[in-house]
């Protein structure tokens, strides 16, 4: 590919002479935590599972940056996952950055906001991003679909110097604004109350995904298309593994198991894989971002480590077209995939806990604060009494200020518990849950 082709190439990744590029639907949480970012650190990673919004947002953040008063010429994306690049390596990145260097940017002395786009496209990409930050060149936001992203290689090359943004597919609040609807105030809650209630039946059953919310008639072509790739290209081609039979068993697998408490023993007694094979798999699928796993909780380090673990899809739509799995599950997943969101944004840890005949869904930990959450589609006569009784006995064992029980649509108080709707907690989360554990 000559100098001229490749220049062609660049200038449709990139925002130089347009005036008013199409980025989408902007993503204000995390375009506004990024540029925050960039004013304190050179390198941003920002990881996440395929199709989630990644390169939409990295574009969200350079179009905010130019209404900012930055020069587009200051600006550079690199798309490695674009089909048309060949032989992907360190040079060929040395020599897209020279391009731009010589025919698109015009004053040296200001700094570079570049974007390298599914940087683990490419071997040796870690070390064309440490020489852009050790000269001082540019900004950096590097983007991937895979954990491998934040390896020890790359934490080690960049010596600590970089910090990780995960993005993950529409939360229900998301789901709403890019549908439309935005709720500021009591006012505009009660106007919409009744579609809040179908969205959330819809994001339940079909997930975030942004292209799937904004496109329903394909979305079951979509979910079956991002699994597909997600298994091919973030956990087969990446970890070049020979049976890619076992490891979509095992996918599918964990998807219909979502909410459910696993040991890699009894995965690899149920689907004759050996032990060792599924606990490589099982972290190759996690590190795809697919699913998550939340461990036991205990005071106990040992206890925490040999206890079963309990899985989660990443996103509801997996659920939909891959499994079976009951309303009460598919309504727990999506409550715990919200709590993954803060839990991973906050720095904190994330567990369930479970004793004898006592069991809480999730428990929230930060620090030596902790905040007990029990997730039911309804507490009815059946259930009542043994959901408060395990968040009676969890406090003989760890004590804590205040719990929450969800629900779909329940709002009331039992003996000094709360008991909210899923909508109402989904559309307050942050607040809610900072109030509660800081």
């Amino acid at each position: 590919m000559n100098d001229e082709e490749l220049l062609k190439i660049m200038s449709e990744w990139n925002f130089w002479g347009k005036e008013k590029p199409k980025v989408g639907i902007e993503r204000e949480c995390y375009v506004e935590r990024i540029i925050k970012l960039l004013n304190s650190v050179k390198v941003i990673a920002i990881s996440g599972v395929r199709r989630a919004g990644k390169s939409f947002i990295v574009r969200e953040v350079l179009n905010r940056l130019i209404n900012n008063g930055v020069n587009p010429e200051d600006t550079l994306i690199i798309r490695l996952d674009d089909e048309r690049l060949l032989n992907l390596n360190y040079e060929l990145l040395l020599k897209i950055y020279n391009l731009y260097l010589t025919y698109v940017k015009k004053d040296k002395s200001k700094p570079t906001y570049l974007v390298l786009d599914e940087a683990q496209e490419v071997e040796g990409w870690e070390r064309f991003v440490r020489g852009l930050e050790e000269r001082c060149e540019a900004k950096i936001v590097v983007t991937g679909s895979s954990a491998k992203l934040l390896s020890s290689e790359f934490t080690t090359l960049l010596s600590g110097r970089h910090v990780e943004v995960r993005v993950t597919p529409l939360s229900f609040l998301e789901v709403l604004e890019f549908k439309g609807i935005k709720i500021k105030g009591v006012l505009e809650l009660a106007e919409n109350i009744d579609r809040i209630g179908k969205e959330l039946v819809e994001v339940m059953n079909y997930g975030g995904f942004p292209d799937v919310v904004l496109n329903p008639e394909v979305r079951a072509e979509l979910v079956h298309s991002y699994f597909d790739t997600i298994i091919v290209k973030d956990v087969v081609n990446r970890y070049k593994l020979r049976r890619e039979d076992k490891i979509r068993t095992l996918a599918k697998f964990y998807v219909s198991s979502s909410a459910s408490k696993i040991t890699y023993n009894s995965v690899s007694k149920f689907l004759k894989i050996p032990v060792k094979t599924v606990e490589r798999y099982s972290e190759y699928l996690e590190k795809s971002f697919l699913v998550f796993f939340l461990k036991n909780y205990s005071i106990s380090p040992k206890a925490v480590e040999n206890s079963p673990r309990k899985v989660y899809v990443i996103d509801n739509g997996f659920l939909k077209y891959f499994s079976t799995a009951s309303l009460g599950r598919i309504f727990e997943t999506l409550i715990v995939q919200h709590l993954y969101r803060y839990a991973v944004r906050r720095f904190y840890e994330l567990y369930y806990w479970s004793s004898e005949d006592s069991e809480i869904d999730v428990i929230l930990k930060s620090g030596k604060k902790i905040l007990p959450i029990q997730i039911t589609y309804e507490l009815n006569d059946e259930n009542e009494e043994r959901e408060l009784k395990s968040l009676k006995k969890f406090k003989k064992y760890a004590n804590y200020d205040n719990s929450l029980v969800i629900t779909f649509e329940q709002e009331i108080e039992i003996e000094g518990i709360k008991v909210l709707p899923a909508y109402k907690f989904l559309l307050n989360l942050e607040d809610l849950l900072d109030s509660l554990i800081s």
